[in-house]
């Protein structure tokens, strides 16, 4: 089943990246479409940024030192109030950096 999500997401991805470059300007995705691939981004970001915090190298579910917790949160503290990715990756990796 992961396979067929990962095919067709895939193939949905070039589709839509192909259609920019190709000429075919005139095609549109339908606005249902639209609204539910605006979060496609923020999702994936959200599933590697989770597997990094949560489980080690090994694939291990995580035991060891909270620092990373800590850094993330931390930065998503600092990222809902300055609203700036500059900053929230500059002040999570120095908390990370000084936990560590």
């Amino acid at each position: 089943m992961i396979w067929l999500v990962m095919i067709t997401s895939g193939l949905a991805n070039f589709v839509f990246r192909y259609s920019m470059f190709s000429g075919l300007k005139f095609l549109r995705i339908p606005p249902w479409l639209e609204e539910y691939l605006k979060f496609a981004p923020t999702a994936a970001l959200s599933a590697i940024i989770a597997a990094s915090l949560f489980v080690n190298e090994n694939g291990v579910p995580f035991t060891g030192s909270a620092s990373k917790i800590y850094a993330a949160l931390i930065a998503s503290f600092i990222a809902l109030l300055s609203q700036s990715i500059l900053f929230t990756i500059t002040a999570g990796l120095s908390v990370l950096w000084l936990l560590g």
